[in-house]
Parts: structure tokens; C-alpha cells; sequence
């Protein structure tokens, strides 16, 4: 029992010191805290300001304006009136099959007839039968050897020249064309001279006949004289 006392002194003396240390540390504290200049912030310095470039500000860029847009103008719903009804509920059957008739007669045929009626033909018939140009004289007449000159004979110009004849209702040319070439202009434009000049034609005829302009297409050998 005298133990247990004994422990019990020891323990208030340690709980008395611990409580006397707690208030002196508090107390220090308070002093410490309350010092004037102690614990004061420092003092700030003062402000010292200056200026930095700035890039200039870019201009915005242009737009181009936009055209206002107009407001379609609402059109109103078209009425559609409501279907017609069919007042007729047990409509008519037509019936669409095809019918056929018999072959038909024939007319009878008039008194004193026989026979079918014959077509009907023309009372005149054509009185004359067309035809072409032809040549009146000798056609071996209008170019000749004597028609070669002394220049063509020595420079030995040969060849065959066609040509084509306007011929009027007189029966004379009154044009030449050269359809082939002897390869000498010499001997093509002698060919169409001497032949507008020599010769001489029966014109074309028509179905009355009547004079009418023609043609007359041919040849002409040019050849050297023996």
C-alpha cells in the first residue's frame, strides 16, 4: 500500500512540472508575439514601371458583304378538291368483241355491159419520142492531120483529147469543155476551136417535138501525119 503512494507522488510531481512547462512556453510566446518591430513584414519596394513595344495591331480583313438574303415568299398549299363519286355503282357492260361482217356484193352492173369498168387511159398519147443530140456532118471532118502545125509535128506532140459540147436548139455548139487532157495544152484548146467551128448538129427533141439544148461528148486522136 505504501507502493502505491509512493507511485502516486512521483506522478502528480511529473504532471505538475509538465503543466508549469506548457504555460511557460505559452507565456513566452505571448511575450515574443507582443514584441513591437519583431515579427513586422518588411517594407515594399517601391514600383519602378516601363514600357514595352508592342507589334501594331493588323488591320481586319475585308470582307466582302454578303447580299442579304431574301425570304421566299410562302406559297399556300393547292387545294385539290376531293374525287367525284361514282354516283353509278352498277356501271353498263359494253361488250368489245369483234364482229365480223360478211364478204359485201358487188353493185350490179349497168345495162348492156359486160364485165368489170376498164380504167380510164389517156385519149393522147405521146406523139413523139425524145431524142439526143446528134452529129449532122462527118465528125472525122472537124480535126484533121492538116490542122498540125509545123512546131507541134517537131516536137512530136501526140495525145487524145476528150471535150463535151453544149449544142443549142440551132443545132451549132455554143460551148466546149475538155473532159481529158492529151497532155498539150496546144492540142486540147485546138480540139474545142475547130470543133465549135466545124461542126454541125441535129438538136434534141422533146416529147412534142420540139428543139431543145443538148450535149454531145466525144474524143478527138491527135496523131502524127505520114
Amino acid at each position: 500500500m505504501a507502493y502505491l503512494n509512493q507511485a502516486q507522488a512521483k506522478n502528480r510531481k511529473s504532471a505538475v512540472i509538465m503543466v508549469g512547462a506548457i504555460h511557460a512556453v505559452i507565456g513566452y510566446g505571448l511575450i515574443v508575439g507582443l514584441a513591437p518591430g519583431l515579427f513586422d513584414p518588411p517594407a515594399p519596394k517601391p514600383f519602378i514601371g516601363t514600357q514595352i513595344p508592342l507589334p501594331p495591331v493588323p488591320p481586319p480583313p475585308e470582307t466582302d458583304p454578303q447580299p442579304t438574303e431574301l425570304t421566299k415568299p410562302v406559297t399556300p398549299p393547292i387545294y385539290t378538291p376531293p374525287s367525284a363519286q361514282d354516283i353509278n355503282p352498277n356501271p353498263i357492260q359494253i361488250d368489245t368483241t369483234t364482229i365480223i361482217l360478211p364478204p359485201f356484193d358487188p353493185p350490179p352492173l349497168a345495162q348492156g355491159t359486160v364485165g368489170p369498168p376498164k380504167p380510164f387511159t389517156s385519149a393522147t398519147p405521146p406523139s413523139f419520142t425524145p431524142v439526143d443530140v446528134k452529129p449532122r456532118n462527118d465528125p472525122g471532118a472537124w480535126v484533121t492531120t492538116s490542122d498540125y502545125r509545123s512546131s507541134w509535128i517537131n516536137r512530136e506532140m501526140i495525145g487524145t483529147t476528150g471535150f463535151k459540147v453544149q449544142v443549142g436548139t440551132d443545132g451549132r455548139a455554143e460551148s466546149c469543155l475538155i473532159t481529158r487532157s492529151s497532155g498539150h495544152d496546144a492540142l486540147d484548146q485546138a480540139t474545142c476551136a475547130l470543133i465549135s467551128k466545124r461542126a454541125r448538129f441535129q438538136p434534141a427533141k422533146n416529147s412534142k417535138g420540139e428543139n431543145i439544148g443538148g450535149s454531145y461528148s466525144s474524143s478527138v486522136r491527135w496523131q502524127l501525119p505520114n
